[in-house]
């Protein structure tokens, strides 16, 4: 079950995902981070539709997943990132097998001072936006560097599963068959710990949780219009080649927001 800690600050975002890098990396290079490969990410890269020819922009890029992924589908992509160790990782593989990506070590609070009014078509975000200390302002400077009719689709933990309070109910067997969530209403810092086997040394990051109404006031607040929402399910596919899957088929983990610039 997560902690609750003080609100996130640029530094602490910053310091723990450094701290991270070379963990996260490492899962995504063994093949062993199928939630995002497997299950989140397909599904995030189906909403963001044909990409060709388009200028994205990458928010909390990491070491480079997305970016990758919609350049290879003939987007001009940039990424950014306030983790350096994070964007020297994704440098490297840009180096290793080049796509055209430009990589730059921005908070994404920034991006409308650093690229102007109106530079991209699309902007993306994989998992980061609940990661930003500051998403309403995050979600403003996006509208800016918008396009009009822009879009902005974004992944993140759903905030009816990730509260602060969860617990799974298991059966006689040991199988999950219900999560017990708490405290959905509460808007607070939590930090996860990430110590299970397949990551190369364990490490803790932190993230925002709040309800989903909380993100509806933000994005439309911030000048977008919603024009579709998904809850990731695993394909029967999925669940064959990975059945450690079998509980994102019980509740909702994760939610796509499609948004559209408003004029």
């Amino acid at each position: 079950m997560p902690e609750r800690r003080p609100p996130l600050t640029p530094e602490v975002a910053r310091a723990t995902w450094d701290q991270a890098a070379e963990a996260y990396a490492a899962l995504q290079d063994s093949g062993n981070d199928y939630y995002r490969t497997e299950f989140f990410g397909p599904v995030q890269l189906e909403v963001c539709g044909d990409v060709g020819g388009l200028e994205v922009l990458d928010l909390g890029c990491g070491n480079g997943y997305l970016s990758r992924e919609l350049a290879r589908r003939g987007a001009r992509v940039t990424g950014v990132d306030l983790s350096p160790e994070m964007i020297r990782l994704a440098e490297e593989r840009e180096a290793a097998s080049p796509l055209g990506i430009d990589y730059e070590l921005l908070d994404a609070l920034a991006v409308g001072d650093r690229f102007g009014a109106e530079r991209f078509d699309l902007v993306t975000a994989c998992m980061s936006l609940q990661d930003m200390p500051d998403i309403p302002g995050v979600i403003t400077a996006t509208r800016q560097v918008l396009r009009s009719g822009g879009r902005f689709v974004t992944c993140n933990s759903h905030p009816f599963s990730d509260t602060p309070f969860r617990e799974w109910f298991r059966d006689e067997a040991g199988e999950k068959r219900a999560l017990i969530v708490g405290d959905y209403f509460e808007a607070t810092t939590l930090e996860y710990e990430w110590a299970h086997e397949r990551m190369l040394y364990p490490f803790k990051t932190q993230a925002n949780h709040v309800t989903l109404q909380q993100w509806f006031e933000w994005v439309t607040a911030g000048g977008f219009a919603v024009r579709g929402l998904r809850e990731p399910r695993p394909t029967d596919e999925a669940l064959a080649a990975r059945p450690e899957l079998l509980d994102a088929r019980l509740v909702p983990y994760f939610l796509i927001l499609d948004l559209e610039k408003r004029s």
